[in-house]
Order: structure tokens, then sequence, then C-alpha cells
């Protein structure tokens, strides 16, 4: 739901007020309050409580009943979760699902790439649900994808969710509200297809509380049928054993590689706006090894900064050589040399 402009404005005053000293400010159950005679901050959440209040009324239609004897005025309802991305969240009425959009407009979709064999794998699992049921197992299947930063991750997820909502299927972003928005959620639609996204996954673990929610997502404290999860991290071997290496947890874990030289060349003729045909060979065979986001900056460095060729070739290198442990993750524990990557291997 996007906000009115009353609301931005409330908001942008609060945001002020807080700003202007924190050491002011304590928080309590309400989010923040003055500490002191200044009561200026909570008067504005008040006021921003009371329009929204004032903003839901707007909507009411009909009633909902609860436990048979109480009509609570509500708005348009719906037997069913339009199929899309959707984020949990709550505010003083309990949590619900807002609808997300995805952006695909800047991404570039490459042949055989690992969200096809995802998408494949996706496909067979749904089809195999009586041979789950009849072992007594429950009818998940746990996806972790890696490899390096700016290397893929997030637009081979991209593509993965819009075709799976394209299916009719429902996708959840992983936060710390999804375990009982999904235990509501399945009251209302048990055998809905599910997807559930956990982008950046080593950065929930910092501490036991986020790291316990994983697991509890993991591990099905809450109904799992139908239900795929993906998550995605930089850096595995950030990853305790116990989620990575448990296979009810994660039964498979794909490398995502670096684009080879024909996905350099075609993300090098879709975004560039004046290489020519001999430019674009040169480029794809200079910036072997690299991921898109280094190609991107190339491009824009180049042609929109005006700045020298080798010299941001140069720059873009060194920035290349901070890199932690992950690339040797894959011979270590995987006992490989390569991975999946885009379309294949550079010659």
């Amino acid at each position: 739901m996007r906000m009115s402009k009353t609301t931005k404005r409330i908001l942008k005053q609060l945001e002020k007020l807080r700003s202007m000293d924190k050491e002011a400010y304590v928080t309590s159950d309400r989010g923040w309050a003055p500490d002191g005679p200044d009561f200026e901050a909570a008067t504005v959440e008040e006021e921003l409580e009371e329009y929204q209040a004032k903003q839901r009324e707007r909507y009411f239609i009909q009633y909902s009943v609860e436990h048979g004897s109480n009509y609570r005025p509500t708005s348009q309802t719906t037997k069913t979760l339009p199929q899309g991305l959707y984020k949990a969240t709550s505010d003083n009425y309990g949590i619900f699902f807002q609808k997300q959009e995805i952006d695909m407009s800047e991404l570039i979709r490459f042949d055989d790439t690992v969200a096809d064999i995802v998408i494949g794998e996706f496909n067979d699992f749904w089809s195999k649900k009586s041979l789950y049921e009849d072992r007594g197992e429950t009818h998940k299947r746990g996806f972790m994808l890696w490899g390096p930063p700016g290397g893929g991750k997030t637009s081979t997820v991209s593509f993965i969710m819009k075709d799976f909502i394209n299916e009719g299927g429902i996708v959840f972003e992983f936060n710390n509200l999804l375990i009982d928005a999904i235990r509501q959620f399945r009251v209302v639609e048990s055998n809905r297809r599910v997807m559930i996204v956990m982008e950046d996954i080593d950065a929930y673990i910092h501490d036991s509380y986020n790291e316990q929610a994983i697991l509890d997502m993991l591990d099905g404290s809450v109904k799992h049928s139908n239900t795929i999860l993906i998550a995605t991290t930089n850096y595995p071997e950030r990853l305790p054993d116990r989620i990575i290496n448990r296979p009810s947890r994660f039964d498979r874990v794909e490398f995502i590689g670096n684009p080879n030289e024909r996905d350099r060349k075609i993300y090098l003729k879709v975004k560039s706006k004046t290489l020519k045909r001999r430019d674009i060979n040169k480029w794809a065979k200079d910036t072997r090894g690299w991921t898109l986001a280094h190609i991107k900056e190339l491009i824009l460095s180049v042609e929109v900064f005006g700045l020298d060729y080798d010299g941001t070739l140069n720059r873009l290198n060194q920035m290349r050589k901070k890199m932690e442990s992950s690339i040797d993750y894959e011979k270590e524990m995987r006992g490989k040399t390569t991975g999946f990557g885009f379309g294949g291997h550079d010659e």
C-alpha cells in the first residue's frame, strides 16, 4: 500500500524530531518517546496513529465475524492472496501481508543458468507430493545459492520468483514476523504453493534470536507442506554446519559463478550505448572472472563519466582482489574446482 502525502508528511516531521537530539529520547513500547518535558515527538506519533485509523475507516464496507457473535467493521475481503511477492508486517490490528513489487526491467536472462536448473527441479518437486506423504515426510525443499557479491544471485532469485508467481504461487520475504504469519496463512490456505526467500541469510545469524528464528522456519515449526525455501549468501563459510550441511534444511547447495565470455558479451551488448562489436569482444576478454556488478561499473565509468578505460580496468581489478575465502569453499567442501555459472565457463 502506498503512503499518502499526509502520512509521509507526519513521518517526515516525526523523523526530524527524533534526529534533533537522539539522546533526549528512549525506546518505549510505542516506539520513540521523549525522556523529559518535551513530548512533541510522542504527540506527532499519536497524530499519525489517529490519521491512519481514520484512513482505515474510509474503506469499511462490511463486517468480519469473530467467535460467531462479534462483528468488526472491515474493508474489502478476499478468500485467497493474489499471486505475488509479500512481506509480513504488523500494526495495532495484528499481522498482515504487504504486497511487494518485483522490478525486472534491468535484468537480463541468460540461457542454461542455475535459475533454469532450480525451476526444472521445482516442477519435478510439485509432482512428487504423494511420494513425500507416503513416507511421512513434509513436502518441502530447500535451496541454498551462494557465490561472489555481484555475481547474479539476486537476479537468479528474481527470475525464479517471477516464474513461480506466474504459475499462481505466493512468495514470502523472510523476516522475524514470518513464522507467525505463515501459521495464519496456512489456516486460510492450507494447500497453496509457497516459496520463502531468505536473501543474505548470513546477515541473520549474528545473534541467537535470529538464528533460532531461521532454524524454526527451516525445521518446520510451522506447517511447510507445498513449500520451497531459497536462501542466498556471499559467504557460506560464515554459516554454521547445522544450517548449511543439513540436507533436511537445505537439500541443494548451488554455486552461482561469474558470467562466462558469451554472457559477458550479451550483457555488454544490452547495457552499453556506444560499444561496437570489436569493442564488445575486447571488453569481454578483458573482464574474464568479473561479476556483472564490476562490468556495470566499467560501463558507467567509461561511458557516463568519461574515465580512461585502462585506468578503470586496473582500478576495478584492484577492487576484485579484496576477497574473502568464499572462493575456496567450493574446492574444500564440495570437491569441485568450478561451479555452476551463468551459462558455463570461459574457454
